[in-house]
């Protein structure tokens, strides 16, 4: 008797292209290393724009000559430096792939970060980004600290409705600079709104979660340089600037266009920062009291705090203190200990 032959199995789906957008001011020493690694990539991007923010030093002609031999990287020059969003919406428009990261000149990709990324949302194509675990770089020292979020033990989809119960329980933000977003649902949602500043990109982010979900890939697949002069470090010193944009980011909320999405907001008690000030804001506006929530309030007074004093500890501290706070989630997961400091990007 002949044994019945298996089923067919169905081919894997096509890997969506990427189009990658790096926006640049300045930051000429390290932009061959950051073009570098996304060009080495195991799953080639269709392009590479860099789009500069009026550069006043040597980046421009590193980016001509990496172009020269590679014919997916091209320079899109900005005749003024209209701010990171500006750039990024402009990359977004030049982008011709089915997704597009933006990755800063100062960051660093791991070999599989397109692959892995690209790969998940092949397979789930409701969602409208995928993001990775992150990892920080300390400056130009070298040094490396990974902070794995311990959302799952393998790499899934979170629904719309699971992301929300998922930020209700831990407090995280997207991390951009991991993320590969559909273009698609990035147009749709207008991409990144220039009077929010440096809150743009997280206000977007969870937007698309809100919406549609997202995908995770729980490695480390990008690096992201901490310095004291970065954009966003300028901004949450600026305490009446980031005031201001916390407020507008609530105006914002309430029109038409993301009402959908606002009690969302609203039942995950998600802000841009986790600062105690937030609270003072809050409650000294009666127009923006009514996001001030118990959960909203619970996590500004018991893990407010932390984010103050944590940049003054020593680090063998402040890994400590995330490595005691991480168990709940690491045990859920399986997860192992995260690795600190050590040197190198790996």
């Amino acid at each position: 008797m002949t044994a019945p032959k298996p089923p067919p199995s169905c081919p894997p789906a096509p890997l969506p292209t990427l189009s990658v957008v790096m926006p640049n001011y300045n930051h000429g020493h390290y932009l061959e290393a950051a073009l570098r690694a996304h060009l080495d990539q195991s799953a080639p991007p269709l392009e590479i724009i860099v789009v500069d923010n009026a550069s006043t030093d040597e980046s421009c002609a590193v980016i001509e000559r990496l172009a020269a031999d590679h014919r997916n990287l091209r320079l899109v020059r900005s005749g003024r430096n209209g701010g990171v969003a500006a750039a990024m919406n402009r990359g977004l428009r030049e982008a011709r792939g089915d997704c597009v990261c933006f990755s800063a000149a100062d960051d660093l990709v791991a070999p599989e970060f397109a692959g892995q990324s690209l790969r998940l949302l092949a397979r789930h194509p409701a969602a409208a980004f995928c993001f990775s675990d992150v990892a920080v770089l300390l400056g130009d020292s070298g040094n490396v600290r990974r902070l794995p979020l311990f959302l799952s033990g393998d790499a899934r989809l979170f629904s719309p409705l699971e992301m929300g119960r998922v930020l209700q329980r831990h407090y995280f933000n997207f991390p951009s600079h991991s993320i590969l977003y559909r273009r698609e649902a990035l147009l749709e949602v207008g991409g990144f709104r220039e009077d929010l500043q440096w809150v743009a990109d997280w206000f977007t982010n969870q937007v698309l979660a809100f919406r549609h979900g997202a995908c995770y890939v729980p490695r480390v697949l990008t690096f992201f340089r901490v310095s004291p002069g970065s954009y966003s470090a300028r901004g949450a010193r600026q305490t009446e600037a980031q005031r201001d944009l916390v407020y507008r980011m609530l105006d914002v909320l309430e029109s038409d266009a993301f009402r959908d999405v606002a009690r969302a907001f609203r039942d995950s008690a998600v802000v841009p920062e986790l600062r105690p000030r937030v609270l003072l804001w809050l409650l000294a506006s009666p127009r923006y009291r009514h996001y001030l929530t118990p959960r909203l309030l619970a996590r500004l007074v018991f893990r407010g705090p932390w984010t103050v004093v944590r940049p003054y500890l020593p680090d063998g501290l402040q890994r400590a203190a995330r490595w005691i706070g991480c168990a709940p989630r690491r045990r859920r997961v399986g997860g192992q200990a995260p690795r600190g400091l050590r040197k190198g990007g790996g």
